[in-house]
């Protein structure tokens, strides 16, 4: 999934390079852009009230995620967090009824068959200054969006500064990510390889 106005960004060559990096190691791949797609990330009503979507986007977003063996999302960092499209695809697709269970106990209960995620993030501050935060992106992804759906390996790789790179440094964004998703590919394809030898 690709969450970037421009299709001329960084982030939009990250994720070309990662679907084709996943295709290469055998998987079939499905592109969300939000930006592309006209993606509405208000959260509606009936949306509150029920598990159902006010939207066929939404809908269709919902079943290829639940569907999906692993799953990869590249953004840029904007105020320490995940641009406003793309906090409002996590509040209207990965949301409790959909990605995720509340038992009466409260305990819950993930319903994604993902269990590993790769985050693809470009940003203009450094490493150090988020960890001075505590790392709020990595923690957004793997504790609150990913975490309850059952979403046990989280990877995040972080790039930047973006602003003032040089196209050596692009490319070398662009192999790491492609290295990452082969990666992302082999784990999912082992677990779903363990689950099979269970049954």
């Amino acid at each position: 999934m690709l969450c970037h106005p421009s299709g001329e960004s960084l982030g939009a060559a990250l994720a070309a390079a990662v679907a084709g990096a996943a295709r290469d190691a055998g998987a079939e791949v499905t592109v969300h852009d939000l930006y592309r797609d006209g993606f509405d990330p208000r959260l509606a009503a009936s949306e509150v009230a029920s598990p159902a979507f006010a939207d066929p986007l939404a809908e269709r977003y919902a079943r290829d995620l639940l569907g999906a063996d692993a799953v990869a999302v590249v953004h840029p960092v904007w105020f320490f967090g995940p641009p406003a499209v793309l906090k409002g695809w996590v509040e209207r697709v990965v949301r409790e009824g959909v990605a995720f269970e509340v038992g009466p106990d409260g305990r819950v209960a993930g319903r994604l068959r993902a269990r590993a995620a790769l985050v693809v993030t470009t940003g203009n501050a450094g490493v150090r200054t988020e960890e001075a935060l505590g790392d709020p992106v990595t923690r957004f992804w793997r504790d609150v969006a990913f975490g309850p759906a059952g979403v046990t390996d989280v990877r995040r790789l972080a790039f930047a500064p973006v602003r003032g790179s040089s196209a050596e440094e692009r490319a070398s964004w662009l192999a790491a990510a492609e290295r990452e998703t082969a990666t992302l590919v082999e784990a999912a394809r082992a677990y779903l390889g363990s689950r099979r030898a269970e049954r």
